[in-house]
């Protein structure tokens, strides 16, 4: 028997619509506690089939369910992120294309249980790549990873990660700088690949070494040849 009605629950949610058997069934819209959260979209004995899943902090997934979990295809907006494809078990798996919104950061490819596994291409906001093995949401085995030219190169200053996790991806653009590179030098505010480079006090100490060196061995020379022209001088005059 199939009925429709609304029922409220006791932590304060509600459900509007279908039922059949005492479950949810055709048509309806779930809403959380104090009105946060909500699921509309179509059901089938209690469970959620095709709908829009808003979650109280603004995220949001629209596609399909199997067994109350995000099953086949659906795109989940989530923070600066939103992501396009399969899903399997409630995990993102398969293929699909996360990308960033207002940025040009992105990662197109498989996945396994919500990482990147496979193959894949990740975009950095700079407008470098890598296009190759994924392994876990790491880059791992053959792959080729393309630097942009210096000039074109963005200036970002974000908190460093290894990839776009899950595009690890997510807070930056994938470079790894060098454990002494200074911040805000050149080398640490350019993405790709960074040069080592040295600052000016480096290249200052580095010419009063070598000015040290040309002393030494120029006052060394000096004193060389002065005490060889005093024994030149006592030869001759013992031999006169």
């Amino acid at each position: 028997m199939s009925r429709g009605g609304r029922f409220d629950f006791d932590d304060g949610g509600s459900y509007c619509g279908g039922w059949e058997d005492g479950k949810a069934h055709g048509y309806g819209i779930c809403t959380g506690p104090k009105g946060q959260g909500e699921y509309a979209g179509s059901w089938s004995h209690g469970f959620e089939v095709v709908g829009v899943y808003t979650w109280p902090s603004g995220n949001t997934y629209q596609g399909t369910w199997a067994q109350g979990k995000r099953h086949g295809i659906g795109v989940e907006s989530k923070g600066k992120w939103v992501y396009k494809g399969e899903w399997c078990h409630g995990f993102k798996g398969r293929y699909g294309a996360r990308e960033s919104i207002g940025t040009r950061a992105k990662y197109e490819g498989t996945w396994n249980n919500g990482l990147q596994d496979g193959y894949g291409t990740e975009t950095y906001r700079d407008g470098g790549t890598y296009q190759g093995q994924w392994v876990g949401g790491m880059r791992h085995g053959y792959g080729v990873r393309q630097s942009v030219p210096y000039g074109i190169a963005a200036v970002i200053r974000s908190p460093l990660r290894t990839s776009i996790n899950s595009l690890r991806s997510e807070h930056s653009n994938g470079t790894a700088m060098h454990p002494d590179t200074p911040a805000g030098s050149p080398a640490g505010c350019r993405g790709g690949f960074v040069l080592t480079m040295h600052s000016n006090n480096e290249l200052l100490s580095a010419k009063n070494k070598k000015k040290g060196i040309f002393r030494r061995s120029l006052l060394s020379g000096l004193k060389l040849r002065k005490s060889e022209s005093k024994s030149s001088l006592a030869s001759q005059r013992s031999k006169q």
